[in-house]
């Protein structure tokens, strides 16, 4: 396919032939990109697709193996961050890079401070907040960044930027660690930024602010550039087919029927007034709940807010201080994580490098950590020949990029080790009767075909009638998946919505630690 091309658009940004192997791996084969002066492009890809390769090329993380880079029709030669910088080129990471004790303006100046031992505030504030108001960002300059929310944070990032003569800006997926109302005021800084004639890319997964931000969308797929496209001819049923190429597009997941919907009995999960200590994390503060059967509950937040601590809670990996916690009717407080498996719960850990894996064992001996007691006959004995066949089941099943089952997880990409955790948790959760399944970011960093597999597994579960906590931080999945959604800030649950029909904005409120007004 040719990409789609006008006179209205004036390149800045050109990138030809470009290639990037990483081993045996080819990241990048031979791709072609161009972004325009006051343009908003959208790169648009599965996990592992070539996209943030490119960017990171660009942003002089990595160097190309073979290729041409082209900056206002000029070739430029970039090898560092610093070239990138001396080009024009700016990028706001996924996770903000900014010191926490630092207020906004000295994390601005970083770099520009115009002396190697102080930060030489007065002679910059002034040029800082005209280029501030200028773009329409209200950043209180003199707060400690540590102070900020998510989003006045990644408005720091951006300034910073432009402070550093950014006219190109790049964005790994920005909208994943911000409220529904911070992610609005994210994309109008944008749509300004583009106005004032500066480049913008974003990185993403999310078609829908594709559809409504961009003016161009760039799909990649297998390390190479399917086509670039305007978002007057685009589709969410054409980017989905564009993604995923001859697979076909994912199965339209079953639509949350809402807490009308939960099985009779006792609840699987009865939860009264937890608290744990700050020694675990975040402190838990008078958490009540219950899941009832045949539900899936999420629980939404802004990253850090306490949904790992609440995970490991359940899980009985840290301890509570007082409360009760019961599965099936019977108290677990007390009991270890080996005892709440044997009865039916099974956690998808946050992290999926530290808590999932042991990067030195192999994808099969990965894939039976915690299954062995209950898939091999012999106790005591380990039994390698079991471990691979549940290997090569997992990576056919579960679509896990690796050459075999003998592969070190160390050489798994993020999403492919994500894939084999889900996959190891399924099986525990058919092992131990299908009771309750804490499901911590269970899709991060897989693709849409993957995704949607583990969405139907969730569902399955449901229907088998389990009980899910579903904790996201993308409340698209959340809204799409479940039957009732809880919110938590700093440790302690704000409210609580029942599908399946959700207000994104209500639950953003509570996101951001604001309580709605009673009867609202």
């Amino acid at each position: 396919m040719v990409s789609v091309m006008t006179e209205n658009i004036v390149p800045r940004v050109e990138m030809h032939r470009i290639r990037k192997s990483f081993g045996e791996v080819v990241a990048l084969d031979g791709v072609d990109f161009d972004a325009g002066k006051g343009e908003i492009h959208a790169l648009l890809g599965e996990n592992g697709a070539g996209k943030t390769t490119l960017m990171n090329i660009l942003s002089g993380l990595y160097r190309m193996d073979e290729g041409q880079i082209s900056i206002n029709r000029r070739e430029v030669s970039i090898y560092s961050p610093r070239d990138a910088i001396k080009a024009g080129i700016g990028m706001v990471h996924q996770h903000v890079e900014l010191i926490g004790n630092f207020t906004a303006l000295e994390n601005i100046l970083l770099g520009r401070e115009g002396s190697r031992w102080k930060l030489n505030l007065d002679t910059h504030r002034d040029s800082a907040e005209k280029l501030a108001a200028n773009y329409g960002l209200s950043i209180p300059l003199h707060e400690p960044v540590k102070s900020l929310p998510a989003g006045i944070q990644q408005k720091v990032e951006i300034l910073k930027a432009l402070y550093h003569g950014a006219d190109i800006l790049i964005l790994d997926e920005p909208s994943t660690m911000l409220t529904p109302q911070e992610v609005d005021g994210l994309f109008s800084t944008l749509k300004a930024l583009a106005k004032g004639g500066l480049t913008v890319i974003f990185i993403t997964h999310k078609i829908k602010e594709v559809l409504d931000n961009c003016d161009r969308i760039t799909v990649f797929r297998g390390g190479r550039k399917v086509d670039t496209i305007f978002r007057e001819a685009a589709s969410r049923e054409k980017l989905v087919q564009m993604m995923v190429g001859e697979r076909g597009a994912p199965p339209e997941n079953k639509r949350p029927a809402g807490p009308s919907a939960a099985l009779e009995g006792s609840p699987v999960l009865t939860v009264r007034s937890m608290n744990t200590s700050a020694e675990w994390g975040v402190p838990l503060k008078n958490i009540t709940f219950d899941i009832p059967r045949g539900l899936i509950v999420g629980l939404a937040g802004v990253s850090g807010n306490g949904q790992k601590e609440l995970a490991e809670a359940l899980a009985g990996l840290i301890e509570i201080d007082e409360g009760d916690i019961h599965l099936n009717g019977a108290e677990v407080s007390k009991l270890s994580v080996s005892a709440r498996i044997a009865r039916g719960v099974t956690l998808v850990p946050q992290d999926r490098i530290e808590e999932g894996i042991l990067p030195s064992l192999s994808l099969s001996e990965n894939f039976v950590l915690g299954l062995h007691p209950h898939i091999f006959k012999r106790s005591g004995i380990f039994e390698q020949d079991t471990a691979n066949e549940l290997g090569r089941n997992a990576i056919r099943e579960f679509n896990i990029l690796a050459k075999n089952e003998h592969v070190p997880s160390a050489h798994l990409s993020g999403g492919n080790i994500q894939k084999l955790i889900v996959a190891r948790s399924m099986m525990l959760s058919n092992k131990t009767g299908e009771i309750l399944m804490i499901a911590n970011n269970p899709t991060r960093g897989l693709d849409i075909m993957a995704a949607s597999f583990v969405h139907g597994r969730l569902d399955e579960l449901r229907s088998h009638g389990a009980g899910v906590l579903l904790i996201s931080e993308d409340l698209d999945e959340l809204c799409l998946m479940c039957d009732r959604i809880i919110v938590i800030h700093s440790g302690e649950f704000f409210g609580s919505f029942d599908g399946p029909d959700y207000d994104i904005y209500q639950i953003g409120h509570l996101m951001a630690g604001q309580k709605l007004e009673t009867g609202s």
